[in-house]
């Protein structure tokens, strides 16, 4: 009997509810087509982003020299490990282009500061870009922004890599392929494309750099340490340790993929990757409705209390 009762009350306040909504469907009607009206307005006033992908397999491999040290892991040496690790320093690589040292000593320099932070639209005819007025001067080329303390006219280090590089730069490693993923947005498909060349080769060349140096720096010191004993033991595994040294002294001078090889390249995209103008408007729409259903449901008992005080009176 209860349980009946309570059907029909929930019947009666369905009723309710799509009756009223139903007297206020021209004020329900009105404010979902403003936010329709809006949603449209807004979407086609974003600019189109596109993305610039590209596909990298770890271009080192595990050392043929590796089972060689295995023989000699029981003895140790300062600064060296000699136990069976791979050489790949994908992880480090990955890391490294999403560091704020790589943006500033790698990425920076090989870029116009403005197309990074000043840069509101591309013109697909001519290819050309726009910039925002009140940031920088076309003309002049100089930055002309107003901005408060911290930040300066000139945009810092820290604040390109902190707002922009870290939101537009993207790398992914599949953990079950080992292949990694790189992307990189921006306004212009040929900036994208542009950058993304940029930071794979810097990537190869500074990690080049850094290897050739410690190569260098171990075979000085195994060169050194050799002639200063005379145990076999030791003499055995500072020639291993020397031959692989050397190896990868070789492998800095002779690999042109040196951390990644490319399996496919940055690409100019010919269609926009963001942003998705009909799921903002059905977003936005889908907002105001709910926003009028609100509304209409805060009048109405607004309106209800009124009429209780005023039978009360």
């Amino acid at each position: 009997m209860n349980n009946n009762n309570t059907n029909s009350d929930r019947e009666i306040d369905l009723r309710d509810v799509f009756v009223l909504l139903w007297n206020k469907k021209f004020l329900l009607l009105l404010l979902t087509s403003t936010f329709a009206t809006f949603s449209v307005i807004y979407a086609l006033s974003l600019p189109n982003i596109y993305s610039s992908e590209a596909l990298l397999a770890p271009a080192t491999e595990e050392s043929s020299l590796s089972s060689k040290v295995g023989q000699f892991s029981g003895i140790g040496l300062p600064g060296f490990n000699i136990s069976n690790q791979s050489n790949t320093n994908t992880k480090e690589a990955i890391e490294r282009m999403k560091s704020f040292d790589f943006f500033k000593t790698y990425f920076l320099p090989n870029i116009q500061l403005e197309n990074l932070m000043a840069v509101v639209s591309w013109n697909a005819k001519d290819n050309t870009l726009m910039y925002d007025e009140n940031l920088f001067n076309e003309e002049s080329r100089k930055w002309i922004r107003d901005v408060s303390f911290p930040k300066k006219t000139i945009p810092s280090e820290q604040e390109a890599y902190n707002e922009i590089y870290k939101e537009i730069f993207t790398v992914n490693l599949n953990k079950n392929s080992g292949f990694i993923s790189l992307s990189i947005k921006h306004k212009s498909p040929y900036i994208a494309k542009k950058w993304l060349d940029i930071i794979i080769l810097n990537i190869n060349e500074s990690m080049r750099e850094l290897d050739k140096k410690n190569a260098q720096n171990s075979i000085n010191f195994l060169n050194d340490s050799i002639k200063s004993t005379s145990l076999k033991s030791i003499t055995d595994v500072i020639s291993v340790l020397l031959e692989n040294q050397m190896q990868t002294l070789m492998l800095t001078h002779s690999q042109d993929d040196y951390v990644f090889k490319v399996i496919e390249s940055p690409f100019v995209a010919e269609k926009k990757s963001e942003p998705s103008r009909s799921k903002i408007c059905i977003l936005i729409t889908f907002m105001g409705f709910v926003f009028s259903v609100i509304l209409i449901f805060l009048l109405e008992y607004i309106k209800s209390n009124k009429h209780r005080s005023m039978l009360r009176l």
